[in-house]
């Protein structure tokens, strides 16, 4: 960035002072139960496209040479366009020290499956990471993350969860992204080591109710909000008799027995078994007593099978559909001509929360337009890596229990509201102890006792014979009133 003219003179003298002699200033650092005498100085240069460089030294009375340690560069270090003549300006904090007992820089990884968005799950998790070193870090230090890939095996899971906190040093998790994984991972690693998590995605209603010590949160609502607006969708379509088919696993039975309790009609279920390779039998079953439409509540593969096996059998042609669903992939393997006008449920952001509409457009700056509509679990992704990031800085401190007592007053309502495009300003006010609430992308990040979120919006998503995904309803929820 250029600076004024003004700010441009004042500069250059203090770069012919630099050049001169770079003056030096005897500081006292105290440590605990000792005091010591500690010189540092400024050293200043200018750069070719007319900015200014400045950094920080700190003489080792046992360091070879000058005794000058290296330059200590801030992040943020320019001069910017707009500096007023006599305002002073500052960086952002370097650390003079190399204490023993300096925090660490927080480390989050991602804990994901591969398949369907995790490319774009990949490229939020680095937004968010990039936007927190951007806006001056967490400590004054540039967090780190990780990014970790798993399958659907649970004990691999809890493998790769284990080694990242004992092996690599990881403070908090953004993830898992499946149910199953999550129960898992938080009875063996998150709840016994003390790792505050966030999922972007596993919904299942078991999560609120798991052993965790509150170290396990979720970016997303329970499925326990959606199989009631699914049951209910049912009924304003005219279907009083269903068949369903549900994923045998965490997630598929939470969502099975959400809308069980919420579906007041006839229901014939069947469960299916995750590594499947003919759902001929369920089908069969979802039929038995002249169903209307089958809904299903497993994942792509699982759908693209049952599907194409009711039509062929022809047992159903009208179809519904959970939030796993919500994929273009899915409407390009079986055919508009079948899904076309079938609907579903899944977490939506709202249209005019400004965080979501910042997120769209740094994230297509960034990586380009992403390839998937269904973006509920990206955003989610982005919300809970910003989330843990604010919350070690609240705690200043990288102890998993500090940051999990931090989470929910990170948005509980109180202080000024700031979004992603504030952020330097809710890393600020998290620092200095100053109340703020913190506007999510996906979701507010209001959570419960149970780590749950309470403020969120349930989107009525539905293929069109385009081969396209439209969402025509948004429903709002406020659990906390």
């Amino acid at each position: 960035m250029h600076v004024s003219s003004t700010v441009t003179r004042f500069v250059a003298a203090v770069v012919l002072l630099a050049v001169i002699g770079v003056g030096a200033w005897r500081i006292s650092a105290i440590g605990p139960g000792d005091q010591a005498d500690t010189e540092v100085r400024v050293a200043v240069r200018p750069l070719a496209d007319g900015r200014t460089e400045v950094a920080v030294q700190q003489r080792h009375a046992d360091r070879d040479g000058d005794g000058w340690s290296e330059r200590l560069l801030p992040d943020a270090r320019f001069l910017p366009a707009d500096a007023e003549p006599g305002r002073w300006l500052v960086s952002s904090p370097v650390s003079l020290s190399g204490d023993e007992a300096e925090t660490e820089p927080l480390k989050i990884a991602l804990i994901q499956t591969v398949g369907g968005t995790a490319h774009e799950r990949r490229n939020s998790f680095k937004l968010a990471i990039r936007q927190i070193n951007e806006a001056g870090g967490v400590f004054g230090r540039p967090v780190i993350g990780v990014i970790a890939d798993i399958n659907f095996d649970t004990d691999f899971a809890v493998a790769v969860a284990r080694r990242l906190v004992e092996e690599e040093g990881v403070d908090a998790f953004v993830g898992p992204n499946t149910s199953a994984a999550s129960l898992a991972v938080i009875e063996a690693v998150i709840e016994p080591l003390g790792t505050p998590t966030i999922s972007p995605s596993a919904t299942a209603p078991a999560l609120s109710q798991a052993r965790d010590r509150d170290f396990f949160f979720r970016a997303v609502p329970s499925d326990s909000a959606l199989g009631p607006v699914l049951a209910q969708l049912a009924r304003e379509r005219g279907h009083g008799n269903l068949g369903l088919i549900y994923r045998d696993d965490a997630w598929g039975r939470g969502l099975f027995d959400s809308f069980r309790e919420a579906w007041d009609g006839v229901l014939n279920a069947a469960a299916l078994a995750v590594d499947t390779e003919s759902c001929e039998d369920q089908l069969r079953q979802a039929a038995a007593d002249g169903a209307q439409a089958l809904v299903l509540f497993t994942f792509r593969n699982g759908s693209t099978l049952c599907v194409s096996q009711a039509v062929e059998l022809e047992l159903f042609d009208r179809f519904m559909f959970g939030d796993t669903d919500q994929s273009r992939a899915l409407i390009r393997s079986l055919g508009p001509e079948i899904l076309a006008g079938m609907i579903g449920t899944a977490a939506a952001d709202n249209p005019d929360n400004p965080s979501a509409r910042f997120w769209e457009r740094t994230y297509t700056k960034a990586w380009g337009a992403p390839e998937h509509k269904s973006l509920t679990y990206v955003r989610a992704v982005y919300d809970a890596a910003i989330a843990l990031a604010l919350a070690a800085q609240s705690a200043q401190s990288t102890d998993g229990a500090a940051i999990r007592d931090h989470l929910r007053s990170i948005a509980d309502g109180e202080g000024p509201a700031f979004g992603p495009s504030q952020l330097a300003d809710a890393l600020h006010a998290a620092e200095h102890g100053e109340p703020f609430d913190y506007v999510g992308v996906e979701s507010s990040l209001a959570w419960d006792d149970h780590g749950d979120i309470t403020r969120f919006t349930i989107g009525v998503w539905q293929f069109d014979a385009d081969g396209q995904i439209e969402i025509t309803r948004r429903i709002a929820y406020d659990l906390g009133n």
